[in-house]
């Protein structure tokens, strides 16, 4: 599977998609177990939403070279889940979470090749996907995918927060209110079995929030925190003492929690100052 992502490395160099800062609070509100969000499942849903991004921008669902294809359960491993795990199908199935909400949508016409356009969009060259159905049989590219892609039900999910969000143009082409994730974030989070999903989330809600502004610090209030990701604030702490030891963040702490506070609006806002991977 990182094969898969090394090759876009080696083919782009330095890769990266636009995620919707909206998609934090979009994840918070609709991925929940009772009334509170499952921040396990919602992190793990981002992660995916990253995931497809990559293999969807760069037309690498299907990589020629190894000779290998991506499907949801090589995701889930990817995400460190098993492979046949059944607890977070419900977000990524067809016509599962994520596909009501907007964020994707399932299709078997999965892109093969993509190349830049002269055309722009927001001063950004267009880019014109060639997808399986455009290739007829006697293709030589539909050939040599076909001879990978064995399964005649393969199915990706595309990512349709590429291309339309929030009733604007996606993120593909507009990158207002977006944050970057570049290939060499994403790879040095999946590769680490010491960092998982929920730390891979805070890591890109800081760098949102951080990052740009004078010494790429936010003052944050902790219940906007919480608010916004839908994370309990114990997970919190526990995540972002992992994310401050790796040096990935500062914390100026002036209002640290207090044993059995209840109203975190009386705490003083914490400083955060993002620094990202070396």
């Amino acid at each position: 599977m990182y094969n898969h992502f090394k090759n876009i490395e080696n083919m782009y160099g330095k890769a990266y998609v636009q995620i919707p800062n909206g998609i934090f609070r979009d994840l918070s509100r609709n991925i929940k177990s009772r009334s509170q969000t499952n921040i396990k499942q919602a992190s793990f849903a981002y992660a995916y939403l990253v995931t497809i991004a990559f293999l969807y921008k760069y037309a690498h669902f299907v990589d020629v070279d190894n000779g290998t294809y991506i499907q949801n359960k090589d995701i889930k491993q990817l995400l460190g889940y098993g492979k046949t795990t059944k607890t977070i199908d419900k977000i990524i199935k067809k016509n599962g979470i994520l596909e009501q909400i907007g964020l994707i949508k399932t299709t078997k016409d999965y892109p093969i090749s993509v190349e830049y356009t002269d055309e722009k969009i927001n001063d950004i060259n267009m880019r014109e996907f060639v997808t399986i159905s455009m290739l007829g049989t006697d293709n030589i590219n539909y050939n040599m995918v076909k001879e990978i892609v064995k399964n005649n039900n393969y199915e990706i999910k595309e990512p349709s927060f590429m291309f339309e969000y929030d009733d604007d143009i996606g993120s593909l082409y507009n990158y207002e209110r977006t944050h970057k994730v570049t290939l060499k974030e994403f790879l040095m989070f999946v590769q680490d079995e010491k960092l998982d999903n929920i730390d891979f989330l805070m890591y890109f809600f800081f760098k949102y929030k951080c990052l740009g502004l004078k010494d790429n610090l936010k003052s944050i209030a902790l219940y906007k925190i919480v608010l916004e990701l839908g994370i309990g604030r114990d997970a919190f702490y526990l995540h972002l003492e992992k994310l401050k030891e790796r040096n990935f963040i500062e914390v100026n702490h002036k209002g640290w929690r207090v044993a059995g506070e209840k109203h975190d609006k009386n705490i003083e806002a914490n400083d955060y100052i993002f620094k990202g991977i070396s």
